[in-house]
């Protein structure tokens, strides 16, 4: 369970997504009495704020009384966040688990997320959610309700909440419970990404918004925004966003703020003071004071904003995102003043700075000259009185109402539903939408509205007939593609989606999907493969391609190539007793694959193990009846005077080792009577040094056991589960 204990330091700086490191599958012992039985650059600081402990129900298999020291927990230490689990750890963020691990690719739900987020925000007021269908004793019934309040989830979200987060929406979360995102972000960056492209605008800015600042970078090509988020991954988006948490009653010198501090208390006043660092102020500030500062940038995350007096005073960037109170601000001194999530109105001067809107439903109204007015946000009212000419208008949000009685030089459209009317004039106007209403003076016109994937046709070109041994590949061809731009392909098989990708169209042959078919008696006699395009225009207008589906046969007929095959499998040994041997008549992946489906062979658990007895190599398989893949395959040595016996078997129980005078071996996995198991070589009683002599793999040794090697047997142990069938051929 992810805690937040006293003293613990939120620390964070910029988001890094990794990708998980997938388990490395390598080339694949004596009886056992049944008697044995298994047994952004930001610095770190440290904390002084107290915050309550989350509630038990988020992750009810973690105990959080686990005291030991950070390196005891083994699935840790080679972890790509060791680091900041350690330091999680440490804080009291992260507690262990009673089996020595961490679990830190366990998934994030939102619920914990907004847990969190609401207890560093200090969240104060709560929203109506008695129409959520959340229980009166639910545990994150609270947080719930505050962050609706704050507006860092939407309404459709409560429902979900206790699901599993996609790096889309958890990215999505800590920008608009920080208010990480700029109105008009630069898309150059981001778009390298795959999968970029493919974004509604509301996320392209978002994102675009955060790699240009540092907080998340991509992996491979691509954001993986589709993928799960693992704790690993929220708590190093933590640490990189809000840095330190303290009481505004606890500072004394707001110069020696570090980046990401979020203070609390009722009033934020500062005075003849510089903060060169970025910091927030929580829900619990309604006053904020400022005299002669000198600050980088300042979000006001509070409640209700009843005081914001600003004098002689310099900022980089403010963020006025209170949930309510009306705002009246002279901007000068101020180079850039957002307007976040909130209610309040705002009244503007800018005095020739830049102007953002990035919250929705808000009422904003320029009296001065604005260098820049870039509106982001959807459904907000937006006026710009005479006095305020605009050198450039931007409107990436929707349905937004702009009413402009002055002069703009520039104004560029790419949300679809706005409305700009008035007395003013646009000298020059860029479109990139037909759904935006301009009723008001206009010079040059330039349109570069996105027409999408209108017009493009797709088809399929796969074989009529796919003989055995042969890998079915099916290519998606395009008619009248317009070249550059970037669309998800997504393939299906049978109606069931089993690949997608992100391309930039520049090829008429643009995608291919391959499948290696395992041939088995009781498989279909066909299947159907389909594709469709999917394309999203700047305005948010989502379009799809659909290509005809195409039937492929399989031709079962040519029973002499499975013959061959299973011809190759012997239920005895007849090699040279050498491990070379072995290795020079090992089956090929494709063959073992083709024998144990062809052979029908099923499980009650997602893996099979079948023992070949004939070239000395036990492999494991994932999947079920006649769709087993190959995982896992290696050397072993099977019964030396033929006596591992023949059949088809069950793996029955576990334990860690069997010790004897002579020798030791572990661990261990039975699968037969009891007495006949997998594993390891013999080594130095109670030691994990291998015996001398006769001790070898790859050819008949045992008493009747399995042996396998060392990294086998414990990937065994540790992953293939009681009751899988084990096959004896």
């Amino acid at each position: 369970m992810i805690r937040i204990k006293k003293g613990m330091a939120l620390i964070m700086s910029a988001f890094v997504f990794f990708g998980s490191a997938s388990a490395v599958f390598a080339e694949t012992e004596t009886c056992i009495p049944d008697s044995q039985e298994p047994s952004v650059n930001c610095e770190e600081s440290n904390n002084s704020a107290l915050m309550a402990a989350l509630p038990e129900e988020k992750m009810s298999d973690q105990t959080d009384n686990v005291v030991k020291p950070f390196s005891g927990f083994k699935d840790a230490q080679s972890h790509w966040a060791k680091d900041t689990l350690n330091r999680a750890y440490n804080d009291g963020i992260l507690s262990g688990f009673e089996d020595g691990t961490m679990r830190p690719d366990t998934k994030i739900t939102g619920a914990q997320m907004v847990t969190i987020i609401t207890r560093v925000l200090n969240t104060q007021e709560k929203a109506d959610i008695s129409g959520y269908n959340l229980s009166s004793n639910c545990w994150y019934r609270d947080a719930a309700a505050e962050s609706l309040a704050l507006g860092i989830i939407e309404p459709s979200q409560v429902a979900t909440l206790d699901t599993k987060m996609v790096r889309r929406e958890a990215c999505a979360m800590m920008s608009d419970a920080f208010q990480l995102s700029d109105a008009n972000p630069d898309f150059g960056k981001a778009e390298v990404y795959s999968d970029f492209n493919t974004l509604s605008m509301k996320y392209k800015i978002i994102f675009a918004s955060l790699v240009n600042k540092g907080y998340i970078q991509g992996y491979n090509g691509s954001l993986m925004l589709a993928n799960d988020i693992t704790r690993a991954e929220f708590i190093t988006l933590l640490y990189r966003v809000a840095g330190n948490y303290l009481n505004t009653s606890d500072v004394t010198d707001y110069s020696a703020l570090t980046c990401g501090t979020v203070l609390n208390g009722s009033s934020f006043e500062a005075q003849d003071c510089n903060i060169p660092q970025k910091i927030w102020l929580g829900a619990g500030i309604s006053s904020v004071d400022m005299k002669n500062v000198k600050a980088s940038e300042i979000v006001i995350r509070g409640d209700v904003l009843e005081k914001l007096s600003i004098e002689n005073s310099t900022l980089n960037r403010l963020v006025l995102a209170s949930r309510g109170g009306d705002v009246n601000l002279n901007c000068s001194g101020i180079s850039r003043v957002v307007a976040g999530s909130g209610t309040g109105n705002v009244y503007l001067s800018p005095r020739g700075n830049i102007v953002e809107v990035t919250g929705s439903g808000r009422n904003v109204i320029l009296d001065e000259l604005a260098s820049e007015l870039s509106i982001s946000g959807n459904n907000n009212v937006i006026t710009v009185n005479s006095s305020a000419d605009v050198e450039k208008l931007n409107i990436l949000g929707q349905n937004n109402t702009v009413k402009v009685d002055s002069y703009v030089r520039e104004m560029v459209i790419k949300g679809k539903g706005n409305t700009v009317s008035g007395l003013g004039t646009a000298e020059n106007v860029i479109l990139y939408t037909s759904k935006s209403n301009i009723d008001i003076n206009q010079g040059n016109v330039s349109d570069k509205t996105d027409s999408g994937i209108t017009g493009m046709t797709a088809s399929i070109s796969a074989p009529v007939k796919l003989v055995p041994g042969n890998t079915l590949t099916a290519k998606l061809k395009l008619s009248n593609y317009p070249a550059g731009k970037t669309v998800k392909v997504i393939w299906y098989k049978d109606g069931k989606e089993v690949k997608n990708e992100n391309i930039t169209l520049n090829s008429s042959e643009a995608s291919a999907y391959s499948a290696y078919i395992a041939y088995s008696e009781s498989m279909p006699a066909s299947c159907k493969i389909s594709a469709k395009v999917e394309y999203t225009t700047f305005d948010d207008e989502k379009q799809t391609v659909s290509a005809q589906d195409v039937t492929v046969t399989y031709d079962k007929s040519s029973s002499s190539f499975f013959d061959s095959i299973v011809a190759k499998v012997t239920t005895y040994y007849k090699g040279n007793r050498t491990t070379q041997w072995a290795i020079d008549h090992n089956l090929s992946n494709y063959e073992k694959e083709v024998f144990v489906n062809y052979k029908g062979y099923s499980s009650a658990t997602k893996y099979l193990i079948w023992v070949n007895i004939g070239t000395q190599y036990t492999s494991v398989f994932l999947g079920s009846k006649g769709n087993w893949k190959l995982v896992r395959s290696g050397l072993v040595s099977t019964g030396a005077n033929d006596c591992t016996p023949r059949g088809v078997f069950k793996t029955t129980y576990k334990q860690s080792n069997w010790t004897t005078d002579t020798y030791t071996v572990k661990p261990i996995v039975r699968f037969y009577g009891g007495g006949y198991a997998f594993h390891s070589r013999l080594y130095q009683p109670g030691t994990m040094t291998l015996k001398s002599g006769n001790n070898g793999v790859g050819y008949p040794l045992s008493h009747g056991c399995v042996r396998m090697q060392a990294d086998d047997i414990q990937w065994l142990y540790d992953y293939v589960p009681n009751g899988t069938t084990v096959v004896v051929y």
